[in-house]
């Protein structure tokens, strides 16, 4: 986002173009477009789109896109600067609470507690110890440089509450983001196969007293293999002119004898980062499939197909951050939406009028289609100790079903809770049916009310417990058993568009209709005089 820009329109009809950064506050385009046409920024505000801006916001929340249209409107009540309640929290845990002007810079707030509020020389160091500290804001990041430039106005702050997240770093890693996590990895996963196979593939001695090197690298430890991440210790780049062999990623569970190799040879290990000389590479053991050591476990604990297991359990899913040219489109995903969205809007446009009672018929029948194609609807309660409910029920059945369904299961029958959804968040009424909530075919809702500390589930639901690949390969057997085909409803009737045969033949049906119907534009068409009755006569 370098050289990123807006355009403020000022109450006297000038236009002010001010360059801003996604940490440039919206009260600082206030101030810079009303200084340069002489202005108060405090009888001011911004509206972008019939939405008027926070001041207090910066260019990232505010969701900006560059070189936008900004309109400077008298704010209904005059901007008045007060004080400040700045919150500071440390590393340690400890939180630092008192009140500033907004003229204070951030600089003056630190040397304040490190005076007052009883903290060591850690929280403040001083600069020959190699070390800075580094505030974080609404995701911007201030470090020693600017902490004494940076205002709580400049921030946009002139008023209220504000938090500051406090870390002391090296100089070294001051490109590093404070108080932000890495990407989540796999799970180190055990299996047991696996294990006996790295102990077959220990290097045997053999008669003379020497060690006899494989034809593969073999890893030392799991630690120093990772095969989902990871590649060879060994570097292969290194070797020229080299086929490479990729390590097999699953072993078999019985690995064929390493053949021995005279003394001479097996005297010295094969080192491959110091071969100069092209060799040809052995060719890599034979690979299969490893068995399947999960175990589907699989209890139904009641009716609609009932069954509690945990999303611990779950496989964790590699996440990486994305490069900056997975976001950009290109030519063809430009055009495509811009035909999408000019489509969208000519149907906007032309869409006719509909009275109330043609929408309601609108969305009931949108309602029977889907009923129609979904005879089964597929739940997922979620409860916030990461328990899940997974049971299926029918589109008609209403939300107080669902809850009646679950109270024999939670440790506290008689509690009062309720179910909703979340993106966004909406609480769904008990008197609504599921095909009205749009939980159909498959939603997932979330436990909320009494009690608010785990257990949410008796012992005895706890009990019955299945794991996550069991409730998976319930769901999937649901799905091809009991999923209505799409073409056929309960009384036989066709919901779906006909075949091409039935089409084509009633195609013909109609074309000879209109053959032999008679149309009084066919002399016309034609250009042969039409048939005058008899009892017409011409001058009456």
């Amino acid at each position: 986002m370098a050289g990123m820009s807006v355009t403020v329109l000022c109450p006297a009809g000038r236009r002010v173009n001010v360059k801003v950064t996604p940490n440039t506050s919206i009260l600082q385009i206030i101030e810079e477009a009303s200084l340069k046409q002489g202005l108060n920024p405090d009888q001011y505000e911004l509206r972008h789109l019939r939405r008027v801006l926070d001041s207090s916001s910066n260019v990232r929340h505010a969701g900006l896109p560059n070189r936008c249209q900004l309109e400077m409107v008298e704010a209904p009540v005059l901007r008045s600067p007060a004080s400040v309640s700045v919150h500071i929290a440390t590393e340690s845990g400890l939180r630092l609470v008192h009140d500033f002007p907004c003229t204070t810079t951030l600089w003056e707030i630190l040397e304040y507690h490190r005076e007052n509020s009883g903290v060591g020389e850690e929280f403040l160091p001083p600069v020959e110890s190699g070390q800075e500290v580094v505030l974080v804001y609404a995701m911007r990041r201030i470090t020693c440089p600017e902490l004494a430039k940076v205002t709580l106005r400049t921030l946009g702050l002139i008023g209220g509450k504000c938090m500051l997240r406090h870390s002391v770093q090296s100089m070294s890693s001051a490109g590093c983001q404070a108080h932000v996590s890495s990407s989540l990895a796999r799970r180190p996963v055990h299996h047991p196969e696996l294990a006996e196979e790295e102990e077959k593939l220990v290097v045997e001695n053999d008669a003379g007293g020497h060690s006899v090197a494989p034809k593969y690298p073999v890893p030392h430890s799991r630690k120093e293999e990772n095969y989902h991440s990871q590649e060879m210790d060994v570097s292969m780049e290194e070797i020229p002119d080299m086929p490479v062999f990729a390590p097999p990623l699953i072993l078999k569970e019985a690995t064929p004898a390493v053949p021995s190799h005279s003394s001479a040879e097996c005297a010295v290990p094969l080192d491959l980062t110091t071969m100069s000389s092209p060799q040809k590479m052995p060719p890599p053991p034979k690979v299969t499939k490893l068995k399947s050591v999960s175990h589907l476990v699989n209890h139904q604990i009641g009716d609609h197909n009932a069954i509690v297991f945990s999303m611990a359990d779950a496989p964790p899913t590699l996440t990486g951050d994305e490069d900056d040219a997975f976001f950009q489109l290109t030519a063809e995903e430009v055009r495509r939406l811009y035909k999408e969205q000019r489509r969208a809007l000519i149907e906007l446009q032309e869409a006719p009028l509909l009275t109330k009672s043609m929408r309601d018929m609108e969305e009931s029948s949108k309602v029977l289609a889907a009923m129609s194609r979904y005879p089964i609807t597929h739940l997922r309660i979620h409860f916030p100790d990461e328990h899940v409910i997974q049971a299926s029920f029918k589109p008609t059945d209403l939300v107080a079903d669902v809850i009646s369904f679950l109270r024999p299961f939670l440790a506290c029958p008689t509690a009062d809770f309720s179910l909703s959804t979340r993106h966004p968040h909406r609480t769904l009424s008990p008197s609504t049916t599921l095909v009205a909530a749009d939980c159909v075919p498959n939603a997932r809702l979330y436990y909320e009310g009494f009690p608010a500390e785990p257990p949410y589930l008796s012992e005895d639901t706890l009990a019955k417990k299945s794991s996550y690949s069991g409730a998976c390969s319930s769901l999937n057997s649901m799905n091809t058993t009991k999923t209505r085909p799409l073409g056929i409803s309960d009384k036989g009737h066709t919901l779906s568009e006909p075949s091409s045969s039935s089409t084509s033949s009633r195609r013909k049906e109609e074309a000879l209709d209109l053959g032999t119907r008679p149309h009084a534009s066919d002399g016309r068409m034609t250009g042969t005089v039409p048939k005058v009755p008899k009892w017409f006569k011409v001058g009456k």
